[in-house]
């Protein structure tokens, strides 16, 4: 059934591009190039026999078109002939995507990258190889060359970057088993089909106004207004879901191709071929944009993120630090710094275990942020060393902060030990920053647990 249905799709596919077909040879887009492309990808060498034999069928019902004086045995031969140069580039082609597709460190814009690196290399060598068939096998003279290379490769490259990833979504629906794991693309939440319906609606009008002001006005240059389409794609692109983006791609790809046919905008056909593949790639380029962002947040979040406590990293504190001392000598603000460590906590390490401590920094971590005001900040500068930077509090108010926190931490119990802490305050200095406030506030640290821990020391200026 699959080898069948590839047959018969593949050709029905081909009769379509067919129709917008405005020189021998090269259509506005060429869709079989994108359905072969998507068959190898999810199907791999199952899908080869059943589209050689449809190259070959479509071959002689093509040579019987022109009316080439060839015989039965030659237009099975350049059947044959074409059906290997354009199966074998997309073949390579599908291949690098699925072997992308199934590593481990995949993601969207690698994937989206790749595919339209690929796309345009794949039609090119498939270009050049078919037309060196076709001129072999004499269905095209070698003088027609120049002419027809660069509108055949754009019209195969549309029908790849348009249609390839629908087809794809088409046959992992219909055939489930696949070759490639795409699923990001097509299991995602679709989200509002009517939300959808009233965007691509837009796309269509604006396609219609463009293309009908072109038609009426008869200039080459009226033709460009159809690249405005990259704006609205690229704003579906980001807001919608991956399906959702490739069925409108595909949509008004198409109502693009049969109002070339239907107002005879064939003087202004490569504006529209073009117009066609830069879209559909801003478009496609589009999807990987919510997936760069996100993946710049989790960036963000391990940068500035202590990834055992959750509280801020020493990197991030020291940034917002600088920013709040800042602050503070322009408007004479008090600022205080307190650093602090948890008592003989390598013994707890050393008698219960690595588990049990990072719990207990967990348990530090979540008593200390809850003592703390809403622009106060708490960081983990390694170890069970932490830094609070409390802007707006004077030695004296920062103290009963510091209280709360270390009267909390005493209220932990690691199995049969419960814990303690040590703090060093050091209030904001004239003229003072990050590095001599930190040194101060560890000094004061250093005495608290030079006097046998469990206490809180000010800083001396």
């Amino acid at each position: 059934f699959r080898s069948v249905f590839i047959f018969v799709a593949w050709i029905a596919v081909w009769q379509l591009g067919r129709l917008v077909e405005y020189t021998p040879h090269a259509s506005v887009w060429f869709p079989a190039a994108g359905f072969s492309f998507a068959c190898l990808l999810v199907h791999c060498r199952k899908a080869v026999i059943p589209i050689m034999l449809a190259a070959i069928t479509i071959t002689i019902w093509n040579i019987n078109h022109y009316q080439l004086p060839l015989s039965l045995q030659q237009m099975i031969w350049a059947g044959f002939l074409f059906g290997l140069a354009h199966i074998l580039p997309y073949w390579l082609g599908a291949a690098c995507i699925s072997t992308l597709s199934k590593s481990k460190n995949k993601n969207t814009p690698q994937l989206i990258i790749t595919f339209l690196l690929v796309a345009g290399l794949a039609t090119l060598i498939a270009t050049v190889l078919v037309i060196m068939s076709l001129v072999y096998t004499k269905q095209v003279d070698i003088s027609e060359v120049n002419e027809m290379l660069l509108p055949f490769w754009i019209g195969d490259l549309a029908g790849v970057i348009v249609l390839a990833p629908l087809f794809t979504g088409i046959l992992n629906k219909l055939f489930p088993t696949s070759y490639v794991k795409l699923g990001v693309f097509y299991t995602e939440n679709l989200g509002s089909f009517k939300v959808l319906a009233s965007k691509i609606s837009i796309n269509l009008v604006l396609i219609s106004i463009s293309m009908l002001t072109a038609y009426i006005l008869e200039s080459r240059e009226s033709a460009f207004a159809i690249f405005f389409l990259a704006v609205t794609h690229m704003w579906i692109a980001c807001t919608e879901s991956p399906a959702f983006n490739i069925i409108s791609l595909a949509i008004s790809s198409l109502l693009i191709v049969v109002l070339v046919h239907i107002l005879g905008l064939m003087d202004h056909v490569m504006v529209y071929q073009f117009a066609i593949n830069v879209i559909a790639a801003n478009a496609l380029f589009g999807m990987a944009v919510p997936q760069l962002m996100a993946d710049n947040e989790a960036l963000k979040f391990q940068v500035y993120t202590d990834t055992l406590t959750q509280v801020s990293s020493r990197h991030f504190m020291m940034e917002q630090a600088e920013r709040e001392i800042s602050k503070s000598h322009q408007a004479n603000t008090p600022l205080t710094l307190v650093v602090f460590d948890l008592d003989n906590f390598k013994q707890i390490n050393d008698l219960y275990g690595h588990m049990a401590g990072d719990n207990a920094l967990q348990k530090v971590s979540k008593l200390s942020q809850n003592a703390l005001r809403s622009n106060d900040m708490i960081a983990r500068f390694g170890g069970d060393e932490f830094v609070l930077l409390l802007p707006g509090l004077n030695e004296a108010n920062a103290q009963q902060i510091v209280e709360r926190i270390k009267n909390a931490i005493s209220t932990i119990k690691v199995k049969d030990t419960y814990m303690s802490s040590s703090f060093g305050l050091a209030e904001l200095l004239p003229n003072e920053h990050f590095n001599e406030l930190f040194k101060r506030a560890d000094k004061a640290l250093y005495h608290s647990k030079a006097r046998g821990g469990n206490q809180i020391k000010l800083a001396t200026a």
